[in-house]
Formats: structure tokens, C-alpha cells, sequence
């Protein structure tokens, strides 16, 4: 039976799932996008559901100053967006070790191969964490810039020499790809894509394998930047594959 509740793990309201029948699942974190949350215990994402109807524990967390954790503050995206989203996603990656900390807790999570993804931003903040947390057996980005810097020509101008130059520096994936040389971690792409082309992370995965790394890639030819069917398969059967459930 497919159980999926609202937690608090250290403080971050979740969506859990897993399947009542499994006594040990490993994990899989799942970060979302800039307009998105974690979803609802009603309106689950069917990709999710799959993962844990195979054999997973699915954690869903809402990412800083979103879903139920988002606060008057959402008024200066107008203006400074650029900045707002690299302080939410910095402010997420920093209570990434909380958050782990409790999920591996749960009475039914595995500690074996515990992993990590997201999508757009989430896949961002999901790049940040796997590099941060050697505990990660791997990592899938979906429509994730690794090159953290704003893709928008404008508001990329607008931020030149600004602090979040510096910090999309010191976490992009493309930057240090030394990194991401040990584990094994997919980049999902869209062809399509104008906001995260899919050439930035092409590129971030020869240079992570040309340092030693088991970096793959999957580009979609006909979609942009979402998650259409043949984009949520791979998702699903890669996790599977490397998660061993």
C-alpha cells in the first residue's frame, strides 16, 4: 500500500512516500523548481509516486520562501530576481545536512544508496548538496543550468560584479567539476530549452568525465524546459537502476 503524508523534517515541511510493505527503502530527495513546492498529499507528481511504488522513500521538501514556507519577501523577485532565487537556493542548500540528518532517521529508511534530484532550480540546489554530501550514491538534475549563471542577457547584466557572481563561482557545477568526479549523475536536458540550454550541462558532463567522472546526459529533441514523458521515464528508470531498491 502506497503511503504519502505531510511531515516536518527538521523543521522543513515534506511530502513523504513509500510503500507500507517495504521495511527498509532506500532514499530519494527531491528538490523542486522556482515556481513550484512539494506538492500536495491529494495531487502527488506521478514520477514521484512510480519511485516510490518501486521500492523508495520519497522525500519532497519545500525549498526556502516556497509552498508553506514562502513569506511577504516573494515581492522583491520583482526587482531583483536574480538574487532572490540564488538566497533561496543558498539558504536551502545550507539546511540540506538538517534535512538529510532527519530523513535518514525515519524507522524506514535504508541507509543504503540514498540519492538526490531536482528540477530547474531544484536541480541546482540538488547539484550543490550531492557535492556537499558524500553519502549520495548519485545525483539527477532535470532542466538544471550548471552553470548557475542567469541565463536572461538582461538580468545577467544587471548582476555583473554583485555578490551573486561571486557565490554562482564558488557552487556551479561547470566551475568545479572536480567535484562530481567520484559518483555517478545525469543531466536531463530539453533541446529546446532557451532558459537552461542544453549545451551548458553537455559541456559541465565532458568536463566532469574528462576529470575522471561518470557524468551522462539525456537531451529530449522535441520539448523545452519541463518534463515531458520520455524526460520522466529516464528520471524514473535511472534512479531505479542506480538507487537498487
Amino acid at each position: 500500500m502506497l503511503e504519502i503524508e505531510r511531515q516536518e523534517l527538521a523543521g522543513i515541511p515534506c511530502i513523504t512516500m513509500r510503500d507500507t510493505r517495504v521495511d527498509q527503502a532506500p532514499v530519494i530527495i527531491r528538490y523542486h523548481g522556482w515556481t513550484g513546492d512539494k506538492g500536495t498529499v491529494e495531487t502527488p507528481d506521478q514520477s514521484l509516486v512510480q519511485l516510490a511504488s518501486a521500492g523508495f522513500l520519497v522525500v519532497a521538501p519545500d525549498c526556502f520562501e516556497h509552498g508553506e514556507r514562502a513569506t511577504d519577501a516573494w515581492f522583491r523577485a520583482q526587482f531583483n530576481g536574480w538574487a532572490f532565487i540564488c538566497e533561496a537556493m543558498d539558504k536551502t542548500r545550507q539546511e540540506a545536512a538538517a534535512l538529510f540528518e532527519a530523513v535518514m532517521a525515519l524507522p524506514y529508511a535504508s541507509a543504503r544508496n540514498p540519492q538526490v534530484t531536482g528540477g530547474s532550480m531544484g536541480g541546482l540546489i540538488a547539484q550543490m548538496v550531492f557535492a556537499e554530501n558524500p553519502a549520495f550514491v548519485s545525483m539527477v538534475s532535470v532542466v538544471g543550468r550548471s552553470s548557475f549563471y542567469q541565463a536572461d542577457d538582461w538580468c545577467r547584466a544587471a548582476q555583473q560584479g554583485s555578490w551573486c557572481d561571486d557565490w554562482c563561482a564558488q557552487y556551479a557545477t561547470q566551475s568545479h567539476p572536480e567535484r562530481f568526479s567520484d559518483r555517478p549523475l545525469l543531466f536531463i536536458d530539453g533541446a529546446l530549452d532557451t532558459d537552461c540550454p542544453a549545451e551548458t550541462n553537455a559541456e559541465t558532463v565532458r568536463l566532469i568525465n574528462a576529470a575522471g567522472g561518470q557524468a551522462e546526459q539525456f537531451v529530449d529533441p522535441d520539448f523545452g524546459h519541463g518534463f515531458s514523458p520520455p524526460m520522466r521515464e529516464k528520471f524514473v528508470n535511472w534512479l531505479v537502476e542506480h538507487g537498487q531498491p
